[in-house]
């Protein structure tokens, strides 16, 4: 085990860490993508990857991976000279050998090793990670309640295929109507479970909260504070 790696679990271990968080009821996220969905994401998130380690050109723009997780990819997997771009070395195709457990293995412990270059707090680092192993598959969480070292680290595990980020801001005005600046399709059926969708565009869907809407919701089992919840969480910041 890497020194500084076993150094941090023993401070893990010893000063102790935060407690896994509540997911989310699921009468408020609504539909959440089942198990399968999950693992068909997560298998082509790490195609991704795997494509982005031998030739970044097969893969789409809209993919790239962040600059923390390419400075993890840089340790040992990919070579470059003065002027070239980064190219497979003889460790990262060793590494395309490896079964998906020990290349995931591999990757984190450098994810972790990597964090002071990085400017992130190892320890805290660590902390997080073992909490995410306490939460439950396929549940929901709140993202509003991470701290930037958090929201930074579920970005690069997303890239990753190891969580799945669905998230989007929405707005309330005082005559309630709503704005939703989201191109997810399950923010939108969400949104529909309390609110008259009035119509939806690439990045934005538009709608009101009405008395007709709400009473549907209780109706279907769905209660105030519920409600309340899911638009605290997903509040556009003041």
């Amino acid at each position: 085990m890497n020194d500084k790696f076993q150094g941090n679990m023993q401070k893990y271990l010893v000063d102790g860490g935060s407690l896994p968080r509540e997911p989310i009821p699921s009468s408020v996220t609504g539909r959440l993508p089942t198990l399968t969905e999950l693992e068909n994401y997560a298998l082509e998130q790490w195609e991704c990857f795997l494509l982005q380690l031998i030739n970044s050109s097969q893969v789409e723009r809209g993919t790239s991976f962040s600059s923390s997780m390419m400075k993890t990819f840089q340790r040992g997997l990919l070579s470059s000279r003065d002027g070239d771009a980064p190219k497979l070395s003889e460790n990262g195709f060793q590494f395309l050998l490896m079964e998906t457990n020990v290349q995931l293995w591999y990757i984190m412990r450098e994810y972790i090793s990597s964090a002071e270059e990085r400017g992130v707090d190892p320890t805290e680092l660590i902390s997080f990670l073992l909490e995410l192993s306490f939460h439950t598959l396929g549940a929901a969480y709140s993202f509003n309640t991470l701290t930037d070292v958090q929201r930074i680290a579920i970005r690069d595990l997303a890239e990753l295929g190891l969580v799945k980020v669905q998230q989007g801001i929405v707005v309330v005005e005082t005559n309630f109507r709503l704005y939703a600046y989201s191109a997810s399709r399950l923010h939108c059926e969400i949104l529909r479970l309390f609110s008259r969708v009035e119509y939806q565009l690439p990045n934005l869907i538009v709608g009101a909260i009405t008395k007709e809407s709400l009473y549907g919701a209780f109706d279907n089992g769905i209660t105030a504070e519920q409600i309340i919840s899911f638009l605290k969480q997903n509040a556009h910041p003041a």
